[in-house]
């Protein structure tokens, strides 16, 4: 087995692990085996070649287990491994996984052993990615609110790694995207035309607001959503979609809370979100920073269906949405890629061509180099 060498020691492509099976992640594997034993449930998806892209799937490198562990940082993560990964990916129809890391994340202080940690993690994914071609992909991680450290960064994995994009939080303690200190970050990638994948964090001001015993695991329960939402309202009503316009935003599980409160963010201005049915927003005056309307800029963004593959959640975004902003995410480990494509393809939202355009159309789009990839349905 190939290995690879870091200032943090000899680490072997594809064992990356931690040491047990969380509770969730236990009950995560008994649902997906429910699944997989139901008469016909996902026979299409486990009997084609692997063909799908998901955009929002979770690896573990130990650099940033190493990390978490120095700064007490540990979420009490399950275990994770290329191989059983991949076996996953097979069964149920991915053909190319981006990986990114999970909460907490960096950019919380720390800043020398944040920066190698974020290129150890960076430099794991390419191994990854070189080990089994045409499997992996990255969303290069990045130390925010580390300006110096996100630049050079950016250049490394961009232009030496061969990232796919940079992976952001939604949040940084009490900043959220749209924060002009991270304008010559956001500078940067524009000039780039990067995508950005966001996933969601707890903002410092709501990681207690009520008792963790009436609500378990609240921040991924109820944070996770609000936070997506927030900073994508964060970034438009900034100004900051407008001013960088060539970067691409990816935001995980559907986009929150965003199609629901579509209405709100309408302030001051109305929109067709069913054609022919005028949606009015709230009576306000319009943001000036927006001059081509929230509408529009939600319009470019991209929301994966990672967690919100239900016809509910998906029915909504649909709405707001045109499908081509749609694009295929599991939140492996957390969740299974057997869970997103039974619900995906039972919901009802989709039909066989959209299905197509969200498991991997919408992403050869925007990762052009898959297009002649020979994973492909």
């Amino acid at each position: 087995m190939a290995q690879s060498q870091s200032s943090a020691g000899t680490v072997r492509s594809g064992e990356t692990q931690t040491g047990g099976w969380s509770r969730r992640g236990f009950v995560g594997g008994l649902a997906a085996l429910a699944i997989a034993q139901r008469p016909g449930a996902l026979l299409a998806a486990a009997t084609e070649n692997p063909w799908r892209i998901d955009v929002h799937h979770h690896f573990l490198p130990k650099s940033y287990l190493d990390f978490l562990s120095r700064h007490r940082l540990s979420m009490g993560f399950g275990k994770w491994s290329a191989q059983s990964d991949l076996a996953g990916m097979d069964a149920y129809g991915t053909a190319t996984a981006i990986l990114t890391i999970t909460n907490p994340g960096f950019g919380q202080g720390h800043v020398e052993d944040s920066r190698q940690a974020v290129r150890e993690a960076n430099e794991a994914a390419a191994r990854l990615r070189s080990d089994h071609p045409g499997r992996f992909g990255s969303f290069a991680a990045l130390p925010l609110t580390d300006t110096e450290g996100s630049l050079r960064e950016i250049e490394y994995a961009l232009d030496t790694l061969k990232a796919e994009g940079v992976g952001l939080f939604s949040s940084y303690t009490d900043k959220w995207l749209g924060h002009s200190s991270f304008a010559p970050v956001y500078e940067e990638l524009n000039r780039r035309k990067a995508i950005v994948y966001v996933h969601p964090s707890v903002a410092a001001c709501c990681t207690n607001v009520r008792d963790q015993t009436r609500i378990p695991n609240e921040g991924a329960l109820l944070e996770f959503g609000f936070d997506t939402t927030r900073t994508i309202a964060d970034l438009i009503f900034s100004g900051t979609t407008t001013r960088y316009p060539d970067i691409a935003w990816i935001f995980s599980h559907g986009g929150g809370t965003m199609p629901f409160l579509i209405e709100r963010f309408l302030t001051g201005t109305s929109g067709e979100i069913v054609p022919g049915v005028i949606t009015k927003g709230q009576d306000f005056a319009p943001p000036r920073q927006v001059p081509q309307g929230v509408l529009h800029e939600l319009r470019k963004m991209y929301y994966d269906t990672a967690q919100s593959s239900n016809p509910v959640a998906m029915g909504a975004l649909r709405k707001v949405v045109p499908v081509s902003q749609i694009l295929f995410g599991t939140d492996v480990w957390y969740r299974t890629t057997a869970e997103t494509v039974h619900n995906l393809t039972t919901c009802g939202v989709f039909n066989d061509e959209e299905q197509r355009s969200i498991g991997r159309g919408n992403a050869e789009r925007l990762m052009p180099r898959y297009r002649n990839s020979s994973l492909q349905r």
